[in-house]
């Protein structure tokens, strides 16, 4: 059965977004190899600006299912997220899944306009979209620079990361957030990562939390209630050359314990080994073994937490 590669747009205003857009990630693996991922993105809202700020991100999907098909089962996710239909078409949302791209098919459907009809003139898709697909960087780059300032990196994904149990965070909170907004960010930083204390500070406050040593007992206090994982992270090529995954070849839905070597690039008789950068679930592998791979593209997709 052919394969085909989708890019889709993933936004939310409302809850926990950064929960809401990792849980759309899991649920986007189960339509197809989830191929790259961006960073998460706060967006101003377009079209309604009396709303909460939006995070956005781009995934690249390698689907068997048609656009229409891919395009319903997008919208059957919204609804298992708990979106619901009608309301205001530019008002706020859980979870918003867009088809943007479907190989390099164009359609003009009642229910599916490919390309996305105003992705163009839209910095909250291209910007991500730039991220993992250079191929639209000049469509990024020919936006107003007000739309460009209109989207500002959330660190893939938070608000801030700490990498290791010792280290201590400090990070800056916009004015306009609400105190429930502080609250969300805060405690999703804490219960995903090894932070021990979280400074947040504004122009007209701070708040400062810290963690007690005993919720460090290991990875298994990291994992949301849901199982869902933390974030995706892409394994990229670092050179050119032939691409080989490594043997016993990992199994797309591997859970690896540590740190292991995955695949190798070979280039002038010199074999550059592809680690999975620590512990996490292979997502997919994104080239095929034995082919010609470039700097920087996709290898494979892993999901950490």
């Amino acid at each position: 059965m052919p394969l085909h590669d989708a890019y889709v747009g993933i936004g939310s205003n409302l809850g926990n977004r950064l929960a809401t857009i990792n849980a759309a990630l899991v649920q986007l693996a189960e339509l197809g190899a989830v191929l790259a991922v961006s960073s998460i993105y706060r967006t101003q809202p377009w079209g309604r600006t009396d709303q909460p700020w939006f995070a956005n991100a781009v995934a690249r999907l390698r689907t068997d299912r048609s656009p229409a098909e891919l395009h319903n089962a997008l919208k059957d996710v919204e609804r298992r997220m708990g979106r619901r239909p009608g309301g205001d078409h530019w008002g706020p949302r859980s979870i918003d899944l867009d088809l943007l791209l479907y190989d390099g098919l164009s359609c003009n459907e009642p229910d599916l306009v490919l390309p996305h009809p105003r992705m163009r003139e839209r910095a909250f898709v291209l910007v991500p979209l730039a991220e993992i697909d250079r191929s639209f960087a000049a469509l990024r780059d020919a936006l107003p620079a007000s739309e460009l300032s209109s989207v500002e990196l959330l660190d893939s994904g938070r608000v801030a990361r700490a990498k290791s149990a010792a280290v201590e965070s400090e990070t800056a909170m916009p004015d306009e957030a609400t105190p429930t907004q502080w609250i969300n960010a805060l405690a999703g930083i804490l219960a995903e990562d090894d932070v021990m204390r979280l400074k947040v500070e504004r122009s007209d406050g701070e708040i400062e939390l810290r963690r007690a040593s005993r919720l460090l007992a290991g990875p298994s206090s990291h994992r949301k209630a849901d199982g869902a994982p933390a974030r995706f992270d892409t394994i990229k090529a670092d050179l050119v050359g032939i691409f080989h995954v490594s043997r016993p070849m990992p199994a797309q839905g591997e859970v690896f314990e540590s740190d292991r070597e995955i695949g190798y690039i070979e280039a002038l008789g010199i074999r550059t080994p592809v680690h999975s950068m620590g512990s996490g679930k292979l997502v997919s592998i994104a080239a095929s073994d034995g082919s010609a791979v470039e700097y920087g593209q996709p290898l494979f997709v892993i999901a950490r937490g």
